[in-house]
């Protein structure tokens, strides 16, 4: 694919996002006021989270391998600012530029994307939030009409004109690696708690 026809893909992937975005009802629970922080979220939110954050002063990791571009282009033209690698390509570059970044932006960062394997927390998350020394905030979703794709993840995306509803968790503070242990455990009860108050929520409906 050349450089123009990823161009025009990626600004007509943009606009059928926002399309669909602009259908959406959003239900939004303790988004915090003061940032940056690190935002951390399963790989299979990454949709809903995009959606409801487009246009904030946010900055996110793009795979740097070609694939990766065909993502960067949309999520740029949504208003993100986009950092290019992985921890298997170009990670420490990443890391640098995230580390500026997040004087200014926030992160946001799937601890167990983009391979898995599923409920995996890699250690990013806590190394860039104790480098940047910003707070780790988890984000859950859920809605009542979507599709769920045969992924590695259980990839989801909102069909038109659902209802999503967004939790965040309250600042999950690190300031030194021996932190590290008790902040996952914070960040894993924060997604299991708002997992369950989504079931309990749809049982009731």
């Amino acid at each position: 694919m050349g450089k123009l026809t990823k161009v025009v893909y990626g600004k007509i992937a943009a606009l059928l996002l926002r399309m669909i975005r602009s259908t959406l009802r959003f239900e939004v629970t303790n988004q915090p006021i003061e940032e940056p922080v690190v935002y951390g979220f399963w790989h299979r939110d990454l949709m809903y989270c995009t959606l409801q954050r487009a246009g904030d002063k946010v900055a996110v990791i793009v795979s740097a391998s070609k694939d990766g571009e065909l993502i960067a282009i949309p999520i740029t033209e949504l208003g993100y600012t986009v950092a290019r690698g992985s921890s298997s390509r170009q990670g420490a570059q990443a890391l640098k530029t995230l580390l500026r970044l997040s004087k200014t932006h926030s992160i946001a960062i799937t601890p167990d994307g983009p391979k898995g394997p599923v409920g995996t927390i890699h250690p990013g998350i806590y190394q860039l939030a104790l480098l940047a020394k910003i707070p780790i905030v988890g984000v859950a979703c859920d809605a009542n009409r979507e599709w769920v794709f045969k992924s590695w993840d259980r990839f989801r995306f909102p069909k038109p004109f659902a209802k999503v509803r967004i939790i965040y968790s309250d600042p999950i503070y690190l300031t030194k690696k021996e932190d590290i242990p008790l902040a996952e455990k914070a960040f894993r009860k924060f997604l299991s708690d708002a997992a369950e108050s989504f079931r309990a929520k749809s049982l009731s409906h």
